[in-house]
């Protein structure tokens, strides 16, 4: 065996920025072991069996798009692709006071001119609106470095757009997108956000989905690829602190007292948990202390079953409705009905969720019991067989404007210490991709260390 080969690197975290990093070193020949606090992988991007329904339920919907490269081929490196279904072009209903609008790309135009219909047919917009939508796309386009103090709503006036546009499109993509308002969201996250997505070839605005569970889609399917490579994944394995010898982060302390050493340790953790496992001295310079400033924001997911059908498209997007995004996970699943006696289960997600992280399961029951029955005419007369709340309050972190300056880079000044997490400087907003990303890169300068001198 090659001394490349014998050397060993610990990641703390199972979430997606974990499981990546650890499969990219698995396959590189590394020795790995991923520890895990919760009984499950996934971070969170997890599903749990309803005890009622005997259905596997996502903790929130999760969807992505074709610009999700990394995210994409890390799936293929699982071999979990077959379980996910990606069209080939942005094909998405919007529906507003009983009318629906189809946000659709041309088949037959090539290149990234195919998106073009998608936004001159546009109906929720008025002639004018579609101009002024087009005008600020091609602002997007060709747009600089926008100033870090400057909201996406600020700049999107300063070009041309309105409360019709930014109500009835731009905020009907960024709150789902960065789950947050357009209000708050820094331009920098919103101009990359579109140029990513919509400016880009015709595949990269396409939605794509999970036809399984989050967890039986990455949790599993990684942990069989880092185990085939000889590694290791632990479950309900809480890490107490960090070891470190001579300035060298040599392996981690668990609260039992007992240590497990690695050439390298990974902390593919929320910023708030990578901060906790710092010894003081570290935690407070210059280097680490800006973690400590990253905010979060919530995701409610409310999952409702009803005895019918109540809605035909996988998903739909709702306007001037607290509905949001509403997702048929009957159809996505590929399931031939939602239960035994033929019903639907249906997912409404909730980004920017501040209005509902404090509500009651009751209080939510009667607002979007009500809500589904206006939109969806066929859920004013179904029966509700079964209804949870999922509520993640600190789903994912804000890229409101400056955030970019506490977003930590992969590589620490720490010899040995290496950092993930959808949060640290990956170039993206608080998704899958920028989890995976930073797993990869961080992967990456694990090996760059592991593979020279070092004490």
């Amino acid at each position: 065996m090659s001394t490349r080969a014998r050397k060993s690197a610990l990641v703390v975290g199972g979430g997606l920025a974990g499981l990546s990093a650890g499969v990219s070193l698995s396959r590189s020949g590394f020795h790995v072991t991923v520890l895990e606090k919760r009984p499950f992988l996934g971070g969170r991007a997890f599903s749990f069996n309803d005890p009622e329904t005997g259905v596997e339920v996502d903790n929130g919907q999760h969807v992505f798009v074709g610009a999700c490269t990394e995210y994409m081929q890390f799936l293929r490196d699982i071999d979990a692709w077959q379980n996910v279904r990606m069209p080939t072009r942005l094909s998405t209903p919007v529906i507003r006071n009983g009318k629906t609008a189809w946000l659709q790309a041309s088949s037959w135009i090539p290149g990234a001119a195919a998106n073009l219909p998608a936004l001159l047919s546009y109906n929720h917009l008025s002639i004018n609106g579609r101009l002024r939508l087009l005008y600020g796309m091609v602002r997007i386009r060709f747009a600089g470095d926008p100033s870090e103090t400057e909201t996406f709503v600020a700049w999107l006036r300063r070009h041309g757009q309105n409360d019709e546009t930014i109500s009835r499109f731009w905020n009907l993509i960024v709150l789902p997108s960065l789950n947050d308002d357009i209000t708050v969201v820094s331009a920098s996250a919103g101009i990359m956000l579109f140029q990513t997505a919509l400016l880009g070839e015709p595949h990269k605005a396409a939605i794509g989905y999970p036809v399984v569970g989050l967890s039986r889609l990455a949790g599993d399917a990684a942990q069989s690829v880092i185990e085939s490579h000889g590694g290791d994944v632990r479950k309900s394995v809480d890490v107490h602190s960090l070891v470190i010898d001579n300035g060298h982060v040599t392996g981690v302390r668990l609260p039992s007292g007992d240590t497990l050493t690695a050439d390298a340790v990974v902390l593919a953790l929320p910023a708030a948990a990578m901060c906790d496992l710092l010894p003081g001295s570290y935690a407070g310079t210059d280097f680490f202390s800006p973690a400590r400033h990253v905010e979060t924001a919530p995701i409610v997911g409310v999952h409702l079953w009803y005895d019918r059908p109540v809605m035909d498209d996988p998903f739909a997007a709702v306007l001037d409705s607290p509905l949001q995004w509403v997702f048929n996970v009957t159809k996505m699943h590929e399931r031939e009905s939602g239960e035994a006696d033929g019903g639907q289960h249906v997912a409404i997600s909730l980004s920017g969720a501040w209005q509902w992280k404090d509500k009651t399961k009751a209080e939510l029951r009667d607002t979007f019991t009500r809500e589904m029955a206006k939109v969806f005419p066929a859920a004013a007369t179904a029966t509700i067989t079964r209804f949870i709340t999922v509520k993640m309050l600190d789903a994912t972190f804000r890229v409101t404007p400056r955030a970019e300056d506490h977003r930590l880079p992969q590589e620490t000044p720490v010899p040995g210490l290496f950092l993930a997490g959808d949060w640290t400087r990956t170039g993206w907003p608080s998704t899958m991709e920028s989890a995976v990303r930073s797993g990869n890169l961080a992967a990456e300068a694990v090996a760059r260390y592991l593979s020279s001198e070092h004490p």
